[in-house]
């Protein structure tokens, strides 16, 4: 949900879709100014969520990258990943979501050791929040965390720190060339989430796309108006591997377009619970 006008504003936002989750970012998603935070505006949002017992993320700057090997661009990364998890970890929010980013004309695996570097130094450093990396919808070969297994790669790097921990987004999985909604590619991605460890997804953005299969274009739509269609959900949702996880919809428009999101969610959410009680 959008923060213009205030934290709080989120709220009444998200009240309106029917939500039980919330998303903000904590800053500029595309620059790298940082705000000077509110502590009451912050206090407020917190006791508004508590309220409600809503689970609050965080989605970092889109500008961020860990990996990048230019000195000045993963200082101004870690600053304001710094950011977001000190206020994260101030609003009580359940985790703050990354993009690991690439590493940008160097080694790869030159770059999931400065990842990973940086992702350890930072919840080591901040108290009390998540890091979600989040899968991205393709790039180079030199990005960081595109599929599963390029994320095990860098979580087994961190150590397997119990405070790292993965994001999924059924857009970007299908942009990377994840074909999930076949049956045997969604087969072989909840493989690959059982050998990571099902307790490290800790939020899935559930996300339709514009673009076809192995497009690299991380551009949303509605569910069902997009490529991937809407029974390919059904199925998603189901799956027992990210059934803990809370859902994040990161779908455009209005008002109307985004509620109608939401209600199909649940309406899917609905019909696994009643299928797993028979």
């Amino acid at each position: 949900m959008s923060v213009a006008g205030g934290l709080v504003k989120s709220i009444s936002r998200a009240d309106t879709l029917g939500a039980d989750a919330l998303q903000i970012f904590p800053s500029n998603p595309r620059g790298w100014a940082l705000p000077a935070p509110d502590a009451g505006e912050e206090q407020t949002l917190r006791a508004a969520l508590d309220a409600r017992g809503w689970p609050l993320f965080l989605h970092a700057p889109y500008l961020i990258n860990l990996a990048a090997p230019d000195p000045a661009v993963h200082e101004r990364s870690m600053a304001n990943l710094e950011f977001a998890l000190a206020r994260g970890a101030r609003l009580g929010a359940a985790g703050v979501v990354v993009h690991a980013g690439s590493a940008v004309g160097t080694d790869r695996r030159d770059g999931v050791q400065r990842a990973a570097g940086a992702l350890v130094e930072l919840v080591n450093a901040i108290g009390g929040i998540d890091v979600c990396v989040e899968l991205t919808a393709g790039g180079s070969d030199r990005s960081i965390a595109r599929t599963v297994p390029e994320v095990t790669e860098l979580l087994d790097a961190c150590g397997a720190h119990p405070r790292i921990c993965v994001c999924i987004d059924t857009c970007h999985l299908w942009a990377a060339g994840i074909d999930w909604p076949s049956t045997k590619g969604l087969r072989e991605l909840r493989a690959q989430v059982r050998h990571l460890g099902e307790e490290r997804v800790r939020v899935v953005h559930i996300n339709d796309s514009h673009d076809p299969l192995c497009s690299g274009r991380d551009h949303h739509a509605h569910l069902g108006d997009g490529t991937i269609g809407t029974e390919p959900f059904r199925a998603f949702l189901a799956a027992p591997e990210w059934k803990h996880a809370p859902l994040v919809l990161e779908t455009p428009g209005d008002v109307e377009c985004r509620r109608r999101d939401v209600l199909c969610v649940r309406e899917f959410l609905v019909r696994r619970r009643k299928a797993a009680s028979r």
